[in-house]
């Protein structure tokens, strides 16, 4: 009788391993989905701040806040002029100030080389387009001219982005030609300046 009322409640070794084996399973199952999830996160969040960064570039410039870095058409150290028709004016993101979040990446990374470029492709009157392009340390970002409408996820890369000499032209002193995509079409400008914001 007393052996009856000395019962132990626990699981046996087999129900801990079926637990195991259960929790395995579930983890492989889910993980994959949770990293798709987040790595798809900070790209959302790339395309974001890609944007924060042309809302800056547009804002400077109105407000006479850049002045021209490498000259084009503009003379260098004068306030930077919006792009006349048939030409660009780029702005490296590196010197944008933007109130927050402007010096990492949203994958944690420095930004390296990036830019901001306004282009003058008004047929009748201006209309400027912005575009963006960069990378961060870690080989993250937007790899090829994005027009800021278009700047998404999917336009953001998780590594292994490469921009190469697609900046080349942005690059130079004095800075030259560049050939942008619009509307599918391939059209070349021609430099106006490479400009930076005054601090």
């Amino acid at each position: 009788m007393e052996k009856e009322n000395k019962k132990k409640n626990g699981f046996t070794l087999i129900e801990l391993l079926a637990v195991i084996i259960i929790m395995a399973v579930l983890l492989m199952t889910a993980l994959p989905a949770v990293t798709r999830s987040i790595a798809n996160s900070k790209r959302k969040t790339f395309a974001t701040n890609a944007k924060r960064f042309i809302d800056a570039a547009r804002t400077a410039m109105i407000d006479g806040d850049l002045s021209v870095a490498t000259p084009g058409i503009q003379n260098a150290s004068t306030t930077c002029q919006t792009p006349g028709f048939g030409s660009y004016v780029a702005v490296p993101i590196t010197k944008i100030f933007l109130e927050r979040g402007g010096d990492k990446s949203s994958f944690g990374q420095p930004y390296t080389t990036g830019y901001v470029v306004v282009v003058n492709d008004g047929t009748k009157g201006d209309k400027f387009n912005y575009y963006f392009i960069g990378v961060d340390k870690g080989n993250s970002g937007v790899e090829n001219f994005v027009l800021e409408n278009d700047l998404a996820a999917p336009s953001v890369k998780n590594g292994n982005a490469s921009i190469g000499n697609k900046v080349a032209p942005l690059q130079a002193s004095p800075c030259s030609s560049l050939s942008l995509t619009v509307n599918g079409a391939s059209k070349t400008y021609t430099c106006s300046a490479i400009c930076e914001e005054i601090e």
